[in-house]
């Protein structure tokens, strides 16, 4: 059976523009306060049962299973504060000057990834890497720039994506700066071996509910797209996506082989117009 799949026009006109052939998409939480992943058959690390303080090396294994999904190396751990740890709980940092770099090795080439974004700031960047301890080809480099500009904060309480929505002594605290999940969806035929973290500056890096999946996004099985679409990403271009409207349209573009450099499905859809 043949689905049928909406394609927004302005988004392959984006694309064509954007003279790139993105590798990712990446979204955001659709509502405010949204703090694990809500991509089934996702593995979560929430570094509830690591030490605090600094490991040179800390396995991420898969609770239910037993099975290691990846290695860190120099994760700094912290309690729960107003700048981070979900559910007023453990939470990762990178960049307060004890870490400078925190690099995820996967035991197993992956397709997505999500964290939740704590106290974020415009120095946070993520790389994915072909190969591992961020080696081989830079498949996308995440900075915050379209997502700060996305997540604007509400002119009344709540304050939307701003503050952390934590309840207790925490509570919508940190109101200057933006909380959300942010999803890493790689197209068909990418995978990444390797993730690192790093904050360019001394403001910190806060992120809790690490999630891993190997398989590629697949709408006729896994649903939904979760998330707000932000834009897509091929090595060190971002592209905003944000004014398209359905995540799984933007991802049927990908199975379709839609994106090129040169922009020939807006072509072949204009030729198509006037038969």
């Amino acid at each position: 059976m043949k689905t049928k799949i909406i394609l927004s026009l302005g988004f392959l006109v984006v694309l064509a523009y954007s003279r790139a052939q993105a590798t990712v998409i990446v979204t955001y939480a659709e509502q405010p306060g949204e703090m694990t992943s809500s991509f089934i058959h996702a593995t979560t690390e929430d570094f509830n049962s690591m030490s605090l303080g600094v490991h040179a090396t800390a396995n991420w294994v898969d609770s239910s299973t037993g099975a290691l999904v990846g290695t860190f190396t120099n994760l700094d751990v912290h309690a729960a504060d107003q700048y981070g740890g979900a559910n007023n709980t453990n939470y990762a940092v990178t960049g307060l000057g004890v870490t400078t770099k925190t690099t995820l090795n996967l035991a197993e080439a992956s397709s997505y990834f999500g964290l939740w974004w704590s106290a974020g700031d415009g120095k946070n960047v993520l790389d994915f890497y072909s190969g591992a301890n961020g080696t081989g080809t830079l498949l996308a480099e995440f900075t915050t720039a379209n997502l700060l500009k996305a997540l604007k904060p509400a002119k009344v309480y709540p304050l939307g994506y701003y503050g952390n929505p934590n309840e207790g002594p925490n509570y919508q605290k940190d109101s200057s700066e933006p909380f959300a999940f942010i999803n890493f969806f790689a197209v068909p035929g990418t995978t990444w071996s390797s993730i690192v973290v790093t904050n360019n500056g001394s403001s910190g890096f806060e992120a809790d509910n690490y999630a891993s999946r190997v398989q590629v996004y697949d709408p006729s099985v896994d649903g939904a797209m979760p998330g707000v679409v932000l834009e897509a990403i091929d090595g060190i271009t971002e592209v905003s996506l944000v004014n398209t409207p359905e995540p799984g349209s933007v991802f049927a573009m990908f199975l379709l082989g839609g994106l090129t450099a040169s922009g020939s499905v807006v072509r072949r859809m204009q030729k198509k117009s006037k038969v």
